[in-house]
């Protein structure tokens, strides 16, 4: 691969083949990258650009999940851009693991939007001018990105990026890079002409947004050149070899062919994107707000927050109405239950978001004996709440395959073993205290015992001490969250009747469980008992 092809190449995908300002940050780090793997990786992407610059626009177009292409730097840095790309990140790595370049390119495209787009200002917060002037804004960077770049390339003092090596570099340099950009937020709205970008976008940015603009747009390319060297060093030494080289001989008589059909579809859709961004200004000029022509971006950004900020309010008085609160599945106190020898099953019960007292409380598990419970200890796992055939395929491979065997394991020791991302400590004993809410309660639906856990009442405890009117409040309240919804997935929440069953199975199977303790400790205690049990 010659610097002269490279060159020819980079040219013509510059001057056809790129139609947004992330075609260009993907194609214009290429020549930034500088280490040999990083070359070596350099030539698939250039050999696949296709789907390298297709990738580089799919999470707008395909996946559309744009509360993932951001970081709200002042609300509590909320935003899933670094979450996704750590994902895609794993992805990349896995495809050129196994030579399966063609999707490696599209991958690594997919990854620097998600790592690029919270490097854009607007990405960074919300307000309600930025929402009338986010998409004019975008269109004149988009329009002006050339003159941005060589402005950038001609700054003797112009910034670059540089990543750490801690284990945590790609969420960290996102994290960071969106602090930067921040700081232009307020910059970037003050300064725009939206009368002059109507007719002529690049006038509407001033001198002043150009400059922090164009920085901004070389920490972009900096920064995704190096992680193409960062991804390419990882893989090599994955795989225990370099990347095979490749040449730019077909990339070159592919892009030329297919410059004719870009040159169109580029066309058309810059005069799509400017007859939106004219009726965007039209409504606003005479409603002063946005309805109609609110981009579905930022229509979509609204939804989630508004999801959100809810479920961050649910979650703080649901805490401040918790705290100090603790299980205590016997009253008599905890010193009986740690007399009994060999319970049928230790589960591990954690204080209702009590977060003064950590350490957890070891209380027997007895299934009830009713024939109408839905889950039993010695079902498969495949069976509990929340545990799909997936996840129990993983829990197999640890030797546990019934819910007894689940609710007998240790949730951190299980979570260290289980070594996901996902799958936390604080999960597992999300997913315990359901299997045995499930295992207790008569006819408990699966769908029911998460919405239970999920708003706080972890045991048939806590439950059996509640009343219809705060249960009833607090499943309402979780069951308007996202994580309710998905739970429910369009079913309607319980009504009252229902719920005061529950109080009133909870309340039973609290009987049951003392009665079924007592009975322990008192063969635990009378060794003339036991030797007659022994006997029979």
């Amino acid at each position: 691969m010659t610097k002269t092809s490279t060159n020819l190449l980079l040219s013509i995908l510059r001057a056809a083949h790129c139609r947004s300002t992330h075609h260009h940050f993907a194609i214009d780090a290429i020549p930034l990258v500088g280490t040999p793997a990083g070359e070596r990786f350099v030539g698939h992407l250039l050999r696949h650009h296709h789907r390298y610059l297709a990738g580089a626009k799919d999470p707008d177009v395909r996946f559309r999940d744009f509360q993932n292409h951001v970081i709200h730097v002042d609300d509590g840095y909320w935003g899933g851009a670094p979450r996704v790309a750590h994902q895609w990140y794993d992805r990349l790595q896995r495809y050129m693991r196994t030579n399966r370049w063609s999707d490696a390119a599209h991958a690594a495209g997919v990854l620097s939007h998600y790592f690029t787009d919270p490097i854009q200002p607007l990405h960074t917060a919300q307000t309600p001018v930025e929402k009338v002037l986010h998409r004019p804004i975008e269109w004149s960077v988009t329009k002006s990105y050339p003159a941005l770049f060589a402005q950038w390339q001609n700054d003797p003092s112009r910034i670059v990026f540089q990543l750490s090596d801690s284990p945590g570099w790609l969420g960290e340099a996102i994290l960071s890079s969106a602090r930067v950009a921040h700081q232009h937020y307020e910059t970037l709205l003050n300064h725009y002409d939206l009368k002059a970008g109507r007719s002529n976008p690049p006038a509407g940015l001033d001198s002043v947004s150009r400059g922090c603009l164009a920085q901004l747009i070389g920490l972009c390319v900096t920064g995704w050149a190096r992680v193409i060297e960062r991804a390419a060093l990882e893989a090599e030494s994955s795989r225990n070899q370099p990347i095979p080289q490749q040449g730019t001989t077909l990339a070159i008589v592919l892009a030329g062919i297919r410059t004719p059909h870009q040159h169109w579809i580029r066309r058309i859709e810059h005069k799509i994107e400017q007859k939106k961004i004219t009726a965007l200004i039209d409504e606003f000029e005479a409603t002063g707000t946005l309805s109609k022509n609110l981009p579905s971006e930022l229509r979509v950004m609204e939804k989630v927050r508004h999801i959100y900020t809810k479920e961050r309010e649910y979650n703080r008085l649901r805490a401040e109405r918790q705290t100090g609160s603790t299980i205590q599945i016997l009253q008599e106190g905890d010193a009986d239950v740690k007399k009994i020898n060999k319970p049928t099953i230790q589960a591990t019960a954690t204080p209702q978001r009590d977060e003064t007292d950590s350490a957890p409380i070891t209380i027997p598990f007895v299934s009830p004996q009713s024939e109408n419970v839905r889950l039993r200890v010695e079902d498969p796992l495949v069976d509990a709440p929340s545990i799909g055939s997936k996840t129990a395929a993983r829990f197999a491979k640890l030797g546990i395959h019934s819910v007894g065997d689940f609710l007998a394991a240790d949730p951190v020791d299980l979570a260290a073993k289980l070594a996901t991302r996902w799958i936390t400590h604080d999960t597992l004993r999300a997913w315990r205290c359901q299997a045995i809410l499930m295992c207790q309660l008569p006819d408990m639906l699966a769908r029911e015992t998460q919405l239970l856990v999920g708003s706080g009442f972890t045991t048939a405890d806590s439950i059996a001490k509640s009343n219809v009117e705060a249960l009833s409040q607090a499943i309402q309240e979780y069951a308007s969250t996202y994580s309710g919804r998905r739970y429910l997935r369009g079913a309607e929440p319980p009504d009252r009747d229902r719920i005061d069953t529950w109080i009133g199975e909870a309340a039973l199977a609290m009987v049951r469980q003392k009665r079924a303790v007592a009975r322990m400790n008192t063969v635990n205690s009378d060794p003339a008992q036991n030797q007659s049990s022994r006997a029979a």
